[in-house]
């Protein structure tokens, strides 16, 4: 006795194991309409701390017709200053202000005529300077007194 086996045509296995990827992900279907609407009507470039620090320092640098004509910015924070490159928050600080500083190079010192402060915890005031701006919560922009 031969018994016939019917053969199931490619065509359709191909169509329903495509149907099932297909319902297998359908919920990411929605994600694309989703994403232009999102950056839309989000704030992001606020809520983003990195990109609102570097726009507040670099707004507030604008105003300072001497400040690139030194070439170099001292830093402070509250973190020890032979410690600064040794905690991963004042690294980021560090390299944020020197980012929005460009072309002027940023010194981990006081010896320049402007610095930049940036206290997350607590601001120290700064001996024989004075606040020229308070560019944020946690940024101050400072330069040398007069002797």
């Amino acid at each position: 006795m031969i018994f016939k086996l019917h053969k199931i045509p490619d065509k359709l296995i191909f169509r329903i194991v495509f149907a099932a990827i297909i319902l297998c992900n359908l919920k990411y279907f929605f994600l694309i309409f989703q994403v232009p609407f999102t950056l839309m009507f989000k704030p992001y470039l606020e809520q983003n701390s990195f990109y609102s620090q570097i726009s507040d320092i670099r707004d507030s640098i604008r105003g300072v017709k001497d400040f690139h004509d030194e070439g170099k910015i001292g830093f402070v924070s509250d973190t020890p200053q032979a410690s600064v490159f040794d905690i991963p928050e004042s690294i980021r600080d560090f390299y944020t202000v020197q980012y929005a500083i460009v072309p002027s190079i940023l010194k981990n010192d006081t010896e320049e005529t402007y610095a930049v402060g940036v206290y997350d915890r607590t601001e120290e005031p700064l001996e024989g300077f004075e606040v020229l701006k308070k560019i944020n919560d946690k940024t101050y922009l400072y330069k040398r007194m007069a002797q």
